[in-house]
């Protein structure tokens, strides 16, 4: 089974694929053009390799809290349901807070938490890591998001 995780919003898009010999690709997608159509389409179109490619079983969405979800991100949303939905993938949707499942019992929860159990699952995250604690905008998160997606999803196969 080949699971790829989706974490995304209009502007970054994280992408993680497990396979059963672990993790097998990770990416960050940056689009800075402002909201249309043909971004959509862009987005979706820089998934098409991989999905070729590791012939994907089934794909898992991170879908952010309602107040974060904007109208561009809903219209986002039922695109990449379509766009798997033709290719006969199946799509699970699961909310960004599953990922605290990683984070150990006693302590608060937080993404720096999750980031770090992350990095120490998957060590050759390591550079992504170490970057993502020096920088002040959060810019591998959604990188993070999707491993962590695709690894629930795996590990409840």
């Amino acid at each position: 089974m080949t699971t790829m995780g989706i974490s995304t919003n209009t502007r970054l898009l994280g992408m993680a694929i497990i396979t059963k010999e672990g993790l097998a690709v990770h990416k960050v997608y940056l689009h800075k053009s402002p909201w249309s159509p043909s971004k959509a389409n862009l987005i979706i179109s820089s998934l098409e390799p991989c999905v070729r490619q590791y012939c994907i079983t089934s794909v898992v969405l991170s879908i952010p809290p309602q107040h974060h979800q904007t109208r561009a991100f809903c219209e986002l949303r039922i695109l990449l349901r379509e766009y798997f939905l033709e290719r006969n993938i199946v799509l699970s949707e699961k909310p960004v807070a599953e990922l605290y499942r990683f984070c150990s019992g006693g302590q608060r929860k937080t993404k720096a938490m999750v980031l770090q159990a992350l990095n120490k699952k998957y060590p050759e995250l390591t550079p992504f890591y170490q970057k993502e604690l020096r920088n002040k905008a959060k810019y591998y998160t959604k990188l993070f998001e999707a491993v962590g997606m695709a690894t629930l999803h795996q590990q409840a196969s």
